[in-house]
């Protein structure tokens, strides 16, 4: 009895080193096939190994819904790129997007290359370290050679991203309204011709009030230009310079005297501050600034079905024949995660986005491309779609959207805008809820941003 204990005894040893010694091995093959999987390109010299390595795999995160371009865009590299695999992942962009976009930069989650669309959120992601600086993979010289230098943002004279669209901002019109007032679409126009338009244009349709307008030009940012948020090099804020009153002075009046412009608590009850383009498509507004992105549901007759056309005119200007910016940017930033693993690959999956692939697959997310090589006739016929003339006044579109001499703004100065960009939202809504004065509004803006650069700077 002894002798069979001592047996299964030594069975059962043997048994447990027998596991641990092929638990090790096993342990040790998967680790040397990862390390070959995550390999950023590195030459073995062993052909058999290489043919067996699965190919990398990239995520990048968008806010264009993929159905938009993006999907097409990231198949035609696939394609052409069996080695490197490319995944889209579109995140909604507004508040609640970016937040999901940052806290999963933050949580480490595998996110190679994200796209940015305002200076602050890009700012803050630089700042927290979850952006790579691109000069080390010559993004001077491609930024240069492919997009140039103006209206190109640089943070603290680096370049973190590249821009990949052109996004001007214009009025988009519904023509019939226009001309069911017996109003001519201006090719130019002042503030307050536009004013007094909105006025004629508001009127009841089919038991609803159908509003002149839906917003109003950011007439601060036109006068000040670059850095209009900031005086002093960034020390001290700028919302006591009079253009910021004039500026929401005018839309508050439009909302509240004129009765012309669609109501702000409705926006915030619609939640239409990212994506306004029901109150147009419905014939709600007949009127509103925008940006060519917004083409892309005018084009969807399906969910918007109409028969009017859709037609442009350049921002009304504070004082005719003087110089103004637009107050559109170079946009759609594309910006490499600093964690990335594969941060070369990631590089070159950037530059097609921003050049071939943006040109190429791009245009009916309603995207002018950035790259200077992009045809003007190619970008107008891929934006407006196969029934242009249906829907729009295509004319108006080139000359207007297409304007080569559009001046472009872009700030280089970011002292706490993450922070600025937040106390203009809550203060902003306050204003336009009529829970503040206007003079209220302008002394509560100033005092709060300057406390935040002067934090900003400790």
């Amino acid at each position: 009895m002894k002798k069979i204990l001592k047996w299964l005894s030594l069975i059962l040893i043997l048994s447990v080193l027998l596991t641990a010694v092929f638990a090790c091995s096993k342990t040790d093959n998967n680790t040397d096939e990862q390390t070959s999987t995550q390999s950023e390109g590195g030459d073995s010299g062993n052909e058999q190994e290489s043919s067996k390595k699965e190919p990398i795999k990239l995520i990048v995160w968008g806010g264009v819904p993929a159905e938009n371009g993006p999907q097409e865009l990231v198949d035609a590299w696939n394609k052409a790129h069996p080695d490197i695999q490319v995944e889209y992942v579109r995140f909604v962009n507004d508040d609640t997007g970016n937040t999901k976009l940052d806290t999963a930069l933050l949580a480490g989650e595998q996110i190679d290359a994200y796209f940015s669309y305002s200076v602050p959120n890009m700012t803050k992601r630089i700042e927290g370290g979850m952006a790579e600086d691109l000069s080390s993979y010559g993004v001077d010289d491609f930024v240069k050679d492919n997009i140039g230098e103006e209206g190109v943002f640089k943070y603290k004279g680096k370049l973190f991203s590249i821009p990949t669209t052109k996004e001007p901002a214009y009025m988009m019109i519904n023509k019939s309204a226009f001309e069911e007032a017996g109003i001519e679409v201006p090719t130019e126009w002042t503030i307050d011709e536009f004013r007094e338009i909105a006025k004629k244009l508001t009127k009841n349709v089919n038991g609803k009030i159908r509003y002149g307008a839906y917003n109003a030009p950011d007439v601060a940012r036109m006068v000040l230009e670059d850095n209009y948020w900031y005086k002093n090099e960034g020390s001290e804020s700028n919302f006591d310079d009079p253009s910021f009153k004039l500026s929401v002075q005018l839309y508050y009046d439009m909302m509240y005297t004129d009765n012309s412009t669609f109501p702000y608590s409705e926006v915030l009850a619609r939640k239409l501050q990212a994506y306004p383009q029901d109150v147009f498509l419905n014939q709600e507004v007949a009127m509103m600034v925008s940006s060519p992105w917004m083409l892309r549901y005018v084009n969807n007759t399906a969910e918007y079905p109409h028969e009017w056309i859709t037609t442009f005119a350049p921002l009304p200007v504070p004082e005719k024949g003087k110089d103004y910016y637009n107050t559109g940017s170079l946009n759609n930033w594309i910006m490499m995660n600093s964690k990335s693993q594969y941060k070369q690959e990631t590089w070159e999956f950037m530059k097609y986005w921003a050049t071939e692939g943006a040109a190429t697959y791009l245009l009916k997310a309603g995207k002018i491309p950035a790259w200077k090589n992009a045809d003007p006739e190619v970008v107008a016929k891929g934006i407006l779609g196969d029934n242009a003339e249906k829907l729009f006044d295509v004319d108006a579109f080139k000359r207007v959207a297409l304007d080569p001499n559009i001046k472009y703004v872009v700030d280089t100065v970011t002292v706490a805008a993450p922070e600025i960009q937040q106390i203009l939202k809550e203060e902003l809504d306050k204003l336009y809820l009529k829970e503040q004065t206007v003079d209220q509004y302008i002394e509560n803006v100033k005092k709060r941003a300057d406390e935040a650069i002067k934090n900003a700077a400790q």
